[in-house]
């Protein structure tokens, strides 16, 4: 039969190495201590109190190891970068299905437009949903920000099982994995220990995406050929072109690994949730293999810069 302290020896293995040697010995003890007085509200209360401190701990901003405050860094650049991910996914969406509504004659059946509307209000709340969570923690709303992103990730999960309980498979998974993965990400990255990111820079972002997505969206009324250069999404191009820049701007800006393969592991997703969306409904032609490569050239460059970023500013530290 494992004994107590043997049990508890192994729950504190969810703290970091580095944690354990300096308080690993003392929480034993305490544990040990409220097994024996027997006190179970006191023990669970204090098992979850370790498992938020492994989270804490693993994903430290400050006060760890500089390879710890990395990862800290980069899965919180991977949730911001979701998010606003979601954000500009949603408004083309919107604007697409507003531009569809504005195109359309008055010689079109009107069941037709209510459908179109009705869609347009879904797309808004979806907007809405998206934008919430990003919103809150730019504007320093830390526990406001992990709430939504718990509620919606629980609502979207119930939706998920009632809607698609029947054909559950590994596509479906791919498709949604890079919408839940930033909200699961906000809930264990963004504790009370971590930085809130820096409000003006991603209000800009937020705010040019509110326009640029929507904008990429306008394809009625231009010449049918334009939107042969859309490949898998335009989105997709400008995610590539957004990568290319900081490439070219990586210099200016410092050294920055969590940014850098941040930014690659965003776009890789991309990539692969338009793939599985556009597998069977659109040829992959040569416009959608040039942009896949184009795009998988950004992420390879971008992998290979925060490699040698982490080794030289955290590895070689």
């Amino acid at each position: 039969m494992i004994s107590a302290e043997t049990q508890y020896r192994t729950l504190v293995r969810v703290l970091p190495a580095w944690y354990r040697a300096e308080r690993g010995d003392e929480m034993v003890g305490t544990l040990l201590d409220l097994h024996g007085e027997r006190a179970r509200a006191a023990l669970w209360s204090e098992l979850w109190a370790l498992l938020a401190l492994g989270v804490r701990t693993r994903l430290a901003a400050r006060a760890a190891p500089a390879r710890t405050v990395a990862l800290g860094d980069l899965v919180r650049q991977v949730a911001l970068l979701g998010l606003l991910w979601g954000v500009l996914k949603s408004a083309s969406r919107a604007g697409d299905t507003l531009w569809s509504l504005l195109s359309f004659s008055d010689d079109y059946p009107g069941a037709f437009r209510v459908a179109l509307t009705s869609d347009l209000r879904k797309d808004l709340i979806l907007l809405a949903v998206a934008l919430i969570p990003l919103a809150l923690l730019v504007d320093g709303w830390r526990r406001m920000a992990r709430i939504a992103a718990g509620a919606i990730l629980a609502a979207g999960a119930i939706w998920f099982l009632v809607e698609h309980s029947s054909d559950l498979g590994p596509e479906l998974i791919a498709y949604f994995a890079p919408q839940w993965l930033p909200l699961m990400l906000v809930l264990v990255a963004f504790h009370a220990d971590a930085p809130l990111p820096p409000a003006r820079p991603w209000w800009w972002a937020v705010g040019g995406g509110l326009v640029l997505a929507p904008a990429l969206a306008l394809r009625f009324g231009l010449p049918g050929d334009l939107s042969r250069i859309d490949g898998l999404s335009p989105l997709v191009w400008l995610c590539a072109i957004a990568g290319a820049c900081y490439l070219l701007l990586r210099r200016r800006t410092g050294q920055r690994p969590g940014w850098t393969l941040a930014l690659a592991l965003c776009i890789a997703l991309v990539m692969v949730q338009n793939l599985v969306l556009k597998n069977g409904v659109i040829p992959f032609g040569a416009m959608v293999i040039a942009q896949v490569c184009c795009a998988g050239v950004i992420v390879v460059a971008l992998t290979v810069a925060g490699i040698r970023d982490y080794r030289r500013t955290v590895v070689n530290r």
